[in-house]
């Protein structure tokens, strides 16, 4: 093994040679007439390895507008070289520019089998074949070596062990698959053509390729100056500039890009002071563009698949994923967005409006998948009409579920780690941190739209009483979570940034069986509390019901069976009321309960309902079994001049009554659609701990706003 010092001296002379590649490379550049701002220069350091930036020495800033660099055309490398290129017309001055191949030039047919994105692959493999003798050999000697290259693709199995559970590493197996296929296509392709030294082109040396070119090249768009924009494919046409690439480390650096006749240019749009990097692109600490993805798969035949399934066929051109796995994303708190932050709706600065959508049809009851709205833009259900907001506190729920058990996964898996050992494990390591940071903080934003929604979320409705509540909640997660910047900038988030959910929506929309009893008027509230109580208690003592029925742990008491029959007495008792004499209830409750009549059948007298679940049946049987033989009649006296009065014991199965086994049944179904299932109860547990026990889950009654009505 070799020693720490050895290893020193050879990172040591590694990095020497490569600030002397890009020195060669800048010669180059000026010899076929570029040029690098003299003001600027070369520079190299850990962390960000060979970049540009003005010289320290310099007595002034770089003023906004300067061209820092300027490319001749003829040192970029595309597929116009690959294809020796040549613009139908000259350019104004009379010069015509073209594009070379420089001796690497494939067969027609190859160059048509593979298309234009792999075509530049192959073509830069066959110019790193040329060596000295290749025109961009001062090129390709300044770009990182196949065993420099500290991207997944080229880890070592040891390697990707720090990137188990990450949503990197499935999207490294899906990137190699596609460019194993890729690979195999073109030098088959190669090969059959007799194509020379078709041996050479290695699937090692491809994976290289393929690797500089996704994260250094760029769009058509910087040839613009000299090729049509309708020849122009976007997508398809990735271009490599010498020495310009080495400026691609910040995104947030204000540029210009100058796509002229015969060169291309690359201005600063904002004084840069001396000694500071004008990079702009990615890899860096605190990454203002850093994500992660996460994957829906729309199972044939879901609801999810049917709505993707109608919006292609009717916008085919454009829905960008046609496939049944897309890619949806969850942005870090430090994320740049184009639109201004400030009318941007707080849930869009954390995820995706794809993500948010697709989650909207995955939890949708039956009425929600009715009101689906689509155009160009997508599908979604919109939340502002009258009982939508429960589809997004239920989408936003799921959120919060996916990212706690990502964070549980990694957390999990990182103590079987260890130190990392090497600069591929400091990255994944680094990686790893930096997506538990992600999701930590956009569960916590998910949570707060949903934490508002609770009853139990306080009275706090004006701007300093959210600031207190917000305070008080960032207070209880330690600095080792959320560091001081972090958590200023959830909090800004929260402050300023408006939910998506209309403002009547925003609160006290959820609720425990327990918090009920608040919507009533305190003459009513009294005696319905005592009532139901008493019986979903009886019911909790007496009523045993089995594992494989959905009792045991699930039976907490806002959970289960039990649970939900307690929320389906009061809903009985409501409806009752308001059936005896709506103006004891207020309007609020009056506009939900003709909601619920309206949209749900009332039964009917002269038939008795039975279930479809056979499950929910025998459930149902026991607590009417409980009601009609064994619950005594002075539980029902607080009520009944409220509801009405009830039959004696042996006879409520068999009468129309408000707890008859018709309307029991009935609420049950409501319950089904309107409740909000298994929400994450206290998530900043699972945000502030590093815990791996079970995520504790509560169900909620879903009572819309007073907005809404």
């Amino acid at each position: 093994m070799r020693s720490p010092a050895d290893q020193h001296n050879t990172t040591r002379n590694n990095a020497d040679a490569a600030l002397r590649a890009h020195s060669l490379l800048h010669e180059w550049v000026l010899q076929h007439g570029g040029r690098l701002d003299e003001r600027t220069q070369f520079a190299r350091d850990d962390q960000r390895g060979v970049h540009i930036q003005v010289k320290p020495d310099q007595s002034t800033n770089l003023p906004r507008k300067t061209c820092v660099i300027k490319l001749p055309l003829a040192l970029t490398m595309s597929y116009f070289d690959a294809i020796d290129y040549h613009p139908s017309s000259a350019t104004n001055d009379g010069h015509e520019p073209s594009f070379s191949s420089h001796g690497v030039l494939f067969p027609k047919q190859f160059v048509t089998s593979i298309g234009s994105e792999e075509t530049t692959a192959f073509f830069l493999m066959g110019q790193y074949l040329k060596g000295e003798n290749g025109f961009w050999h001062p090129y390709i000697r300044s770009l990182p070596r196949p065993d420099e290259l500290t991207t997944p693709l080229f880890y070592s199995d040891e390697d990707l062990a720090w990137l188990n559970m990450t949503s990197l590493a499935a999207a490294r197996e899906q990137r190699l698959q596609v460019w194993k296929s890729n690979y195999e296509k073109g030098i088959a392709c190669l090969r059959e053509l007799q194509f020379e030294n078709a041996d050479s082109y290695s699937w090692e040396l491809y994976l290289w390729a393929s690797t500089i070119i996704s994260s250094r090249a760029f769009t058509a768009k910087v040839l613009a100056g000299v090729i049509p924009m309708d020849q122009l494919s976007e997508d398809k046409v990735s271009v490599l500039l010498p020495m310009v690439d080495a400026t691609n480390h910040r995104p947030l650096a204000k540029v210009e890009w100058q796509a002229g006749t015969d060169s291309i240019g690359l201005a600063v749009m904002e004084d840069v002071t001396p000694g500071m990097m004008m990079n702009y692109g990615f890899c860096i600490p605190n990454n203002p563009f850093e994500y992660r993805t996460i994957n829906l798969r729309a199972p044939p035949g879901s609801p999810l698949a049917q709505v993707k399934a109608q919006y292609e066929q009717h916008f085919a051109k454009a829905s960008p994923n046609s496939g049944s796995e897309d890619k949806y994303y969850v942005f870090s708190i430090n994320y740049h967005h184009t639109t201004d932050a400030a009318s941007q709706p707080l849930e869009l600065s954390v995820f995706s409006p794809d993500l948010l959508n697709t989650l909207s049809i995955i939890t949708a009851n039956d009425r929600e998948l009715e009101a689906i709205e689509m155009d160009e833009d997508g599908f979604r259900i919109p939340v502002a009409q009258y009982g939508n907001s429960r589809n997004f506190i239920a989408a936003l729920n799921q959120i919060v579920i996916e990212l706690l058990s990502y964070v549980q996964r990694l957390q999990s898996s990182a103590s079987q780690l260890g130190e990392p050992r090497n600069l591929h494990q400091v990255y994944a390591k680094q990686y790893r941190e930096s997506q538990i940071r992600l999701s930590q903080a956009a569960a916590f934003i998910a949570n707060w739209v949903i934490s508002r929604s609770r009853c139990s979320s306080g009275s706090e409705s004006d701007t300093e009483g959210c600031e207190k509540l917000v305070n008080s909640l960032l207070a209880r997660v330690p600095s080792s979570v959320f560091d001081s910047d972090t958590a200023e900038k959830i909090k800004a988030r929260i402050l300023t940034q408006k939910s998506l959910l209309p403002e009547g929506n925003r609160r006290d929309e959820l609720f425990l069986f327990q918090e009920l009893f608040r919507l009533l008027p305190t003459d009513m509230s009294d005696p319905c509390r005592e009532c139901l109580v008493q019986i979903s208690t009886e019911a909790r003592r007496v009523v045993v019901i089995s594992d494989d029925m959905g009792g045991g742990q699930r039976s907490e008491e806002n959970s289960g069976p039990h649970g939900l029959f307690a929320y389906a007495l009061f809903i009985c008792f409501l409806v009752a009321a308001y059936r005896q004499n709506a103006s004891l209830i207020s309007p609020r409750l009056r506009s939900w309960c003709e909601f619920l009549l309206t949209r749900y059948t009332p039964p009917a007298n002269d038939v008795s309902w039975t279930l479809p679940d056979e499950n929910d049946e025998a459930i149902l049987s026991a607590f009417g079994s409980l009601i009609d033989d064994h619950t005594p009649a002075e539980t029902f006296a607080p009520v009944a001049s409220i509801v009405g009065t009830t039959p004696a014991a042996g006879e409520r199965a068999i009468n129309d009554w408000w707890l008859s086994p018709n309307w029991i049944r009935w609420a049950w179904l409501v319950l089904e659609q309107e409740m909000v299932m298994n929400v994450v109860d206290e998530p900043l547990e699972y945000i502030i701990y590093e815990a791996e026990k079970r995520m504790k889950t509560i169900n909620l009654l879903y009572i819309p706003g007073a907005a809404q009505a």
